[in-house]
């Protein structure tokens, strides 16, 4: 873990999302971070991963993503891109899961660091900027690229050791342990956790990274 100085700049993709209360930022701001859950756990607390299915008489119906498979193999519901929304799915409840797994044992063996669940991620650079530009898929969302400037609580990992797919519950603990520890083999896909307060200084154009 480092605590930032006044002086540490840095900069964050920061999105607007419906389901959290954090708002678009404007210059000037001072924020308090790790409070309160961020936008992306947000989405894991108030939300529930559903699919429109049209009945005959043109009636609609939002069904959880199981139970949408569910009738899909029952032959209830025909779904000419099953395949994708199984694998959205998967992505859904893989990412639910190693969220949880990854705050308990930051909660057990590494309480000092930023929680996953409360932080913001921040970008050393322009070239980390890029990277996450590139990796997140943004497209049709509402963002802002916001240089800021922090004091708090920082960790830098790598995205390398977070749970991608289903494995041994002991190989996920040791991701999980790996990247509290900061092991990072790959500078460029690292991402730096960060709590504490931040003060928004200024807003670069998106179209410099393309």
């Amino acid at each position: 873990m480092n605590i930032s100085g006044k002086e540490a700049v840095y900069f964050h993709i920061n999105r607007v999302v419906p389901w959290s209360s954090l708002p678009k930022w404007n210059i000037g701001d001072v924020i308090d971070i790790g409070g309160e859950s961020n936008p992306y756990f947000s989405f894991f607390e108030t939300n529930q991963k559903t699919y429109g299915v049209t009945t005959p008489d043109n009636v609609t119906h939002q069904l959880p993503g199981k139970q949408f498979l569910n009738a899909v193999r029952d032959g209830e519901v025909n779904c000419p891109n099953v395949a994708g929304i199984a694998a959205d799915i998967t992505q859904h409840f893989v990412s639910y899961v190693r969220e949880l797994i990854w705050e308990d044992i930051r909660k057990s063996e590494f309480p000092h660091l930023p929680s996953r669940q409360r932080c913001i991620w921040l970008a050393a650079d322009e070239e980390g900027v890029k990277f996450w530009l590139q990796n997140l898929g943004l497209d049709n969302q509402k963002f802002q690229i916001a240089k800021v400037q922090v004091q708090g609580r920082l960790h830098v990992a790598s995205d390398e050791h977070l749970l991608t797919d289903s494995e041994p519950m002991l190989t996920t603990i040791k991701r999980a342990r790996q990247y509290w520890l900061g092991i990072n083999d790959h500078p460029a896909s690292r991402e730096i956790l960060f709590e504490g307060r931040l003060k928004v200084l200024d807003f670069v154009d998106p179209k410099e990274f393309t």
